[in-house]
């Protein structure tokens, strides 16, 4: 039988297991909410957060157009070549990072 010690260790290990398993099944965010993120990367500033967005933002734009096949005025943006995007620059989304400036909304396609 083992030990009381050893059953301890066995509960904390499992605990910590049962932790990792429900972090990694957690579910991906929801691309129309890849603009709410706020973003990160060490070592760089605002002003390159935002000049690396409108780049990404440029980069992952599609053309929609409407049920009479004219061009929606309003930007659309394909949010997994966006996070592609932003991800290759180097930027990765944290808690706490920089966010889009207010007025800079854009509409998200898959």
């Amino acid at each position: 039988m083992a030990s009381s010690g050893l059953r301890g260790h066995r509960r904390a290990i499992t605990a910590f297991c049962l932790g990792l398993l429900a972090a990694g099944c957690a579910p991906a965010v929801p691309d129309e909410d890849i603009f709410k993120l706020t973003w990160g990367k060490l070592g760089r500033g605002y002003e390159a957060f935002v000049n690396d967005r409108n780049n990404c933002v440029q980069a992952a734009s599609v053309v929609t157009r409407d049920a009479a096949g004219r061009e929606q005025p309003m930007p659309a943006v394909s949010a997994s070549r966006f996070k592609s995007c932003m991800r290759s620059s180097g930027w990765e989304a944290v808690a706490g990072g920089y966010s889009a400036p207010l007025g800079y909304n854009v509409r998200i396609v898959q």
